[in-house]
């Protein structure tokens, strides 16, 4: 087609774009002078400028927030004493609650999950208010005390800019998705200074695939972002970590041990943030009054133990050099836990990922004391850093990442070993236990199915719920054969449902046998009598590919679809090809 047509005529084209024409002709035009890869990596490029100087702007408006609550504001409540922090956590959820649900309601929380929402229901669309929605509203979090991590945010920010970058320039959707993970990845590469951890991050958690094709764009805007953070922000580790003896490999049953935790502790945290969670949804309380009364609560613990304030990367140093007393690890584990849970539960916004490694070095710091103290020779210091990608491998599910991030995050190449084998124990413990993480939980609640959908087996991608044909012709099993056809002989459908005297649906009768059965002079009888005498049933939480195979187990060409012990609908081998072209 020419470029001149498209400025008259095209309103969307086959990837399902909307928007203007000359929106469709940037693209358009740049790739007809240059090859379509060339453009991807011109347009990654500017991903990860750009989100390599909204992570540093990012990190500049969290120390300015910090500084006016508790530097600035200090200055005016010294009568209080210790008790002046309670209030500054409140001060701050009240102010982001109003903000997030007057202008963006999908920057509350945590952030990544509305990534990976936007990738999976609306091919990578995301609104350009999120951007500086999210920044203002994690910042002021984080600043005044809320303990949350700032990766959520700017992975968030840096999907957004992708995102509406995509959208201006007309970027058909099967590319969106991509510019979307290369600003999660930038993000990640520049908050942390760790390229490779990003690019691990965008593929593994956000788009949950290796495929090749991926890499090359989300690495370059990694590289990009990265480069940036380190002119700004320094070109060191994000954590300084002394060398530690990470011990013989006779002594590797210890990272065994602390994987096998770390992933029952990755399932605790994902199950506490969201019982908190659900605990202030409860509530029949104004949104203002649950931020301030979670930002009371949050200050209090605060005042004893100030270290779970905010992303508290102090307090990790100082655990990974083994500066930390027993007790102490065992209350910042625990407090830390109940504080990011109550600051998102609360209203606030910000990442669950630094809380987590937060927590797994506390874990890992208190596992090896008590080892230590029981007179094995580990170093506390070395479980603390695997113990806090043993955490993130559980909690998120994702060990690759876990380890290249820890890797780069610590810059130690001899922790390469007790790393992978804490973080794919943990990943795999936690796996057993729950097929959702600590992203795709939150999905998962609003019935996105993640997980499911990212099933390279396409018949694994649906339940037979998802592909219950709606308004169906049904039948009262009582009803004459030859009164049912008087209304079924109206219609273009081939097959009916049937109900009980209980409104349940018991089965499916095709044309063909009313037809046949008025033929053989059967039309007083009830229609229920056409049924066979064993009907398979199968659970609307089952897949289409257990479906297929039990359809082949019993030679049959339907099931029926039961919610309990009630029959909601039938599924057959039409609608199971049906939803095979449904899948990109």
């Amino acid at each position: 087609m020419r470029l001149g047509i498209t400025r008259k005529c095209a309103t969307k084209n086959q990837d399902g774009n909307h928007g203007i024409p000359f929106r469709l002709s940037v693209h358009m035009r740049l790739t007809s002078k240059l090859p379509e890869r060339i453009v991807l990596l011109l347009y990654a490029v500017a991903i990860g400028v750009v989100a390599g100087y909204g992570a540093v702007g990012f990190r500049r408006l969290i120390d300015v927030f910090n500084w006016l609550f508790f530097r600035g504001a200090m200055s005016y409540l010294r009568v209080l004493g210790r008790g002046e922090v309670v209030f500054f956590p409140a001060i701050g959820l009240l102010i982001v609650s109003i903000l997030v649900r007057r202008f963006a309601p999908e920057a509350k929380g945590h952030g990544v999950p509305e990534v990976m929402a936007a990738i999976a229901e609306r091919g990578g669309v995301i609104r350009p208010r999120v951007v500086v929605v999210k920044a203002v509203a994690s910042a002021l979090t984080i600043g005044s005390g809320g303990s949350v991590g700032r990766e959520g945010p700017i992975v968030q920010i840096g999907s957004a800019f992708g995102s509406v970058f995509g959208q201006i320039l007309g970027v058909p959707k099967r590319y969106l998705r991509l510019l979307v993970a290369c600003g999660a990845g930038a993000g990640i590469a520049a908050t942390f200074n760790a390229p490779i951890g990003g690019v691990m991050f965008a593929t593994e958690v956000i788009l949950g695939s290796f495929a090749l094709e991926n890499f090359t764009a989300i690495m370059m805007s990694s590289v990009v972002s990265a480069s940036i953070g380190r002119i700004y922000l320094g070109n060191h580790p994000s954590f300084n970590i002394p060398i530690h003896d990470v011990g013989p490999f006779r002594a590797y049953w210890v990272y065994v041990l602390l994987g096998l935790v770390s992933g029952l502790w990755g399932i605790l945290y994902v199950k506490v943030l969201y019982r908190v969670e659900d605990w202030f949804d409860a509530r029949r309380w104004p949104f203002w009054l649950k931020a301030v009364i979670g930002g009371i609560v949050v200050g209090v613990m605060g005042i004893w133990f100030p270290q779970i304030f905010g992303v508290g990367y102090g307090t990790i140093d100082r655990a990974l050099s083994a500066q930390l007393p027993l007790y102490l690890l065992g209350f910042l584990l625990v407090l830390k836990l109940l504080a990011t849970s109550i600051t998102i539960g609360a209203g606030g916004s910000g990442g669950v990922f630094s809380p987590g490694l937060y927590q797994g070095a506390m874990l890992g710091g208190l596992v090896g004391i008590m080892l230590s103290h029981a007179h094995i020779a580990v170093s506390p210091g070395a479980l603390a850093a695997i113990g806090m990608a043993g955490v993130f491998a559980g909690s998120a599910q994702a060990p690759v990442t876990a380890i290249t991030m820890l890797f780069e995050m610590t810059g130690d190449y001899s922790m390469i070993l007790p790393l992978m084998i804490t973080s794919v124990l943990s990943a795999t413990v936690a796996g057993l236990i729950s097929s959702q993480n600590i992203y795709t939980m939150k999905l998962f609640r609003r019935g996105l199915d993640i997980v499911r959908l990212r099933e390279p087996d396409r018949m694994k991608a649906f339940t037979v719920a998802d592909v219950i044909q709606p308004n169906r012709t049904v039948f009262d099993a009582g009803a004459t054969i030859e009164s049912a056809w008087e209304s079924f002989e109206r219609k273009t459908e081939w097959f009916a449902l049937i109900r009980d005297a209980k409104r349940g649906i018991v089965g499916s009768v095709a044309r063909a046998q009313i037809v046949e059965a008025l033929r053989a002079g059967r039309g007083g009888e009830p229609i229920g009598n056409l049924l066979p005498a064993d009907i398979i049933r199968i659970d609307e939480r089952a897949s289409l590919a257990e479906a297929l195979a039990l359809m082949n187990e019993h030679g049959v060409t339907y099931l029926l679809v039961c919610r309990g012990d009630v029959g909601i609908g039938v599924v057959g081998s039409s609608d199971v090809i049906r939803a095979y072209r449904r899948v990109d």
